[in-house]
């Protein structure tokens, strides 16, 4: 039975209930037997149900009154009850089923402009004006009616009386309020009518809306400014590029017409335009990257490397400008330092030399030192410290503390005595954050100043130690004596000799030289190599190699090997003259240092590179056929020049599908295949020659100028057994050959055994920054002519990139001009154009990511790189010219 049923049986019960004693009493007089027995039972049931639900009535009662006091009870409870009722802050109303209105309280007559009751009881909305422009309120109201159920806090908008008394100020009448409405039900269950109230909520809602809105400017603003930002970094970028390409032809020009002949006054006036010149390429170079950061645009790559490298790029960089100052620049890198690492030694470099510039700026007497330190390391990675010292002019605690924000310098007076942009620091500290780092820096003022950086860096998965364990082997117990004036030089100095097991010394003057060398000669304990600064206080150092050759015989002289901060070929001539052994530059690098000592004290160092490639190669392969699949010109001269000079027969196949073509045509003990190529690429080329030539009957190397992670993985999945990196190394190249090629007997009718034999001709190259020129030759033979012929070819085919790149781009033909910068990488890198492969190569990367800011930004370096390239081709005509006139 439901609920209603049984609250509409109850009521009836209760009010029939004196109608059944009636009628049973009448049944008991007047009824025959047995009735009256039946009507008395039926009486006493219906006595006892009757009884039962009035004991329920009772508890249910008791239960929902038993905390209140007795006076609720009371006539006075009634005007409570209404008096609540009616001051209640909710307004409150109640309509019948027909949702006509029945009641209200006084605050809801109010809202709608009703003074009394009357004119509200029994109409609906529709019948007052103000209700009727309210329609919702009927519609939550009806809802509620058809769904017989509560709905509570919903909010809505409701148009109110204007003299309403409303809580708080408003500009209109209209209102948010939050509503709510229940059933109303009646004693059997059934619904009556519906029981409304709301309250305001205008005030929270305003206040949301605000809030709502100022989070919407704050957002726009945000937007603005970071918009605002980048359009600045942006011009920034775009007005650096503007104004660095004509920079670059003033700076390139006037390097050209320093090497012409000049009169004093001439190159000094161009002297003035070539520093003037760099200075601004630096302001302007220093804007560039600070906006690339400000805009996001500037990546850290994560590539291998070598830490002595970097560090001995840095020597090279500041020796000079140390010594023009007198400054004592020192480098050390401890050994027990692996210095195969991970990252990105673009930016480190970048970072390292603006930290060793500002440090040789700032400091007019005593040193330079930089120093590494490994504060941990596990198998996969190193904790690295690396720090600039300098005994300079030093910061205040409070220059310390600005010193890394942008446009900020230490002396900002108009007077100041040190010039830059103030924008160095900040950009070193950004890139070391870019590379998961920390930069920092303690100083006191006329103390000098420590800068630092704290990196962790991934360690190679080949970590070759078999050249260092070489070294310290040779040089394992070898007596020597370094002669230094500088603290800090000698205490390096030593560090490092110990670290190869030598027996080492040290002095501060060549006269305290001088006695320890007579005593341990007495001591029947000579030394076996010295290590000689040049600039010694008093006796200077070839005075001191004079000296020994003198007061000495011949076997208690040591090995004697000058240092000084830079290269000068008077200063090396006259150390020649005098005896000295060889001759080293500072600051002191571990791997440089290594490599002069073994020279020195063994005189095998040139020998072993002379004779390792021709004894790695058997016999079994002397005239055997290679094809070589390149389609550049310059990598094809170069790869003939350098397999044909070990006795190979070389053919040449422009690409994958010619390729494909000559290996079923003619036998070939290996195939050297380059990846990128037009009309077929290698790994396509590979994948067809597998078809018909198995691994044993055709090997395959792939060669790329690519050292990204996964090149060697695709090589292999394309049917290759090895991979060359370029610049092709030509001891790596012939040992891969010899471990792959096809054992002959061959044709030997070759004249390769007539140019190995040139080899052992002491050459002697200019020194060039930014081209191995050594490295290069070595690759072709030492074949200067032809060098000088793909040097010409290269520059004449690559003038004008900017506008043939941009063709490329233009028409949308990304993939081209992606490939003209690798082709252009891979020539410069065999040619040692090492400045001009790494640009390329950064150009190549900004096609990938399709870049064209950056593009437009490095190409108008190209001219200048090749610029360069072109002098180094006229210097080597000069050089051989010179040569022809001596012989």
């Amino acid at each position: 039975m439901k609920a209603n049923q049984r609250s509409r049986f109850r009521v009836f019960l209760h009010h029939s209930y004196w109608l059944w004693n009636v009628l049973g009493l009448v049944a008991i007089l007047f009824m025959p037997a047995p009735v009256p027995m039946i009507v008395a039972g039926l009486l006493l049931v219906t006595a006892f149900v009757y009884g039962w639900q009035t004991w329920l009535g009772y508890r249910e009662s008791t239960l929902n009154t038993g905390n209140a006091k007795p006076e609720f009870f009371s006539t006075s409870s009634t005007q409570l009850l209404q008096q609540v009722f009616s001051d209640l802050p909710n307004r409150v109303y109640w309509r019948d089923k027909e949702l006509r209105f029945v009641g209200a309280n006084p605050g809801f007559l109010r809202d709608f402009g009703l003074s009394s009751m009357h004119e509200l009881h029994g109409l609906t909305d529709a019948d007052l004006p103000l209700l009727a422009q309210n329609p919702e309120l009927r519609e939550r109201d009806q809802q509620t009616l058809e769904l017989q159920m509560a709905a509570c806090n919903q909010e809505m908008r409701i148009q109110l009386n204007g003299n309403a008394d409303t809580a708080g100020p408003s500009l209109d009448n209209t209102r948010w309020v939050e509503h709510s409405s229940v059933p109303l039900y009646d004693e059997y269950g059934e619904i009556t009518g519906i029981l409304g109230s709301y309250y305001d909520i205008s005030t929270i809602k305003r206040a949301a809306e605000e809030m709502s809105l100022a989070r919407e400017t704050a957002e726009q603003a945000r937007a603005a400014a970071e918009a605002a930002n980048l359009a600045k970094s942006d011009f920034l970028a775009n007005m650096s590029h503007e104004i660095r390409t004509p920079i670059n032809a003033i700076v390139g020009m006037a390097n050209l017409a320093l090497k012409t002949q000049l009169t004093d006054k001439q190159k000094r006036y161009i002297k003035v335009i070539d520093s003037s010149s760099q200075a601004l390429l630096g302001v302007i170079n220093d804007i560039l990257d600070f906006s690339k950061i400000e805009a996001n645009k500037l990546t850290i790559e994560r590539i291998p490397f070598d830490l002595d490298e970097v560090l001995g790029t840095l020597a090279d960089m500041f020796a000079y400008k140390a010594y023009d100052k007198g400054l004592e620049f020192i480098i050390n890198l401890p050994a027990n330092i692996p210095t195969m690492l991970i990252g990105d030694p673009l930016r480190l470099q970048q970072v390292l030399i603006n930290l060793v510039s500002n440090a040789i700026k700032f400091t007019d007497d005593g040193e330079i030192n930089v120093s590494c330190t490994l504060l941990d390391r596990n198998n996969d990675k190193v904790w690295l410290r690396i720090e600039v010292k300098d005994t300079g002019i030093g910061m205040t605690a409070e220059q310390s503390a600005k010193l890394f924000q942008a446009f900020t310098q230490a002396d900002t007076s108009t007077t100041r005595k040190y010039g830059g942009t103030g924008l160095g620091l900040t950009i070193s500290r950004r890139l070391v954050k870019l590379m998961q780092g920390d930069m920092g820096v303690s100083s006191s003022a006329n103390q000098g100043s420590n800068f630092f950086i704290e990196l962790v860096m991934p360690l190679q998965e080949s970590q070759d130690q078999s050249h260092h364990q070489l070294l310290m082997g040779q040089l394992n117990g070898v007596r020597v004596l370094a002669v230094d004036d500088n603290t800090s030089t000698r205490e390096m100095l030593k560090e490092t000799l110990r670290s190869y097991s030598m027996d080492a010394y040290t002095c501060h003057s060549a006269e305290q030289a001088l006695e320890v060398l007579k005593q341990a000669a007495a001591e029947q304990q000579p030394f076996q190599l010295m290590l000689i600064d040049w600039r010694l206080p008093g006796m200077d150092g070839l005075k001191l190699v004079e000296r020994i050759k003198q007061k000495f015989p011949a076997e208690q002289q040591p090995k004697m090997i000058l240092a000084t901060g830079y290269y000068a070929e008077e200063l090396a001539e006259k150390a020649r003259q005098v005896g000295t052994d060889d001759f080293i530059t500072k600051p002191y690098t571990t791997a440089t240092l290594a490599r002069v000592m073994t020279g020195v004290m063994f005189g095998h160092r040139k020998q072993i590179h002379e004779e390792t490639p021709a004894s790695m190669l058997p016999e079994a392969l002397q005239g055997a056929p290679l094809l070589v699949v390149e389609d550049n010109e310059i990598n094809q001269h170069v790869a003939r020049e350098m397999l044909t000079g070990h006795g190979f027969n070389v053919s040449i196949a422009e690409n994958g599908e010619v390729a494909v073509a000559m290996v079923q045509e003619h036998q070939y003990a290996l195939v050297l295949m380059d990846i990128q190529m037009p009309v077929m690429d290698g790994y396509q080329a590979a994948e067809q020659i597998r078809q018909f030539y198995s691994y044993q009957q055709l090997p395959i190397l792939a060669m790329t100028a690519n050292a990204m992670s996964g090149d060697a993985e695709r090589s292999l999945a394309a049917g290759m057994q090895g991979h060359i990196p370029k610049p092709i190394d030509e001891a790596l190249l012939l040992s891969q050959i010899a471990k792959w090629a096809i054992p002959g007997p061959y044709d030997k009718s070759q004249t390769a055994a007539e140019k190995v034999s040139e080899k052992n001709e002491s050459r002697r190259y200019p020194q060039i920054r930014g081209i191995n020129l050594e490295q290069a030759l070595s690759r072709i033979n030492h074949n200067v002519e032809l060098y000088i012929k793909l040097l010409d070819h290269l520059v004449k085919s690559y003038r004008g990139s900017a506008v043939t790149v941009s063709e490329f781009i233009s028409r949308g033909q990304h993939d081209d001009a992606r490939r003209y910068f690798h082709s252009l990488k891979g020539a410069a890198a065999n040619l040692g154009l090492l400045a001009l492969a790494d640009k390329a190569a950064h150009l190549e990367q900004a096609v990938v990511e399709r870049d064209v800011g950056s593009i437009a930004d490095q190409i108008s370096g190209l001219e200048g790189l090749l610029d360069h390239a072109e002098q180094a081709a006229q210097d080597l005509r000069s050089l051989a010219a010179d040569a022809q006139t001596q012989e």
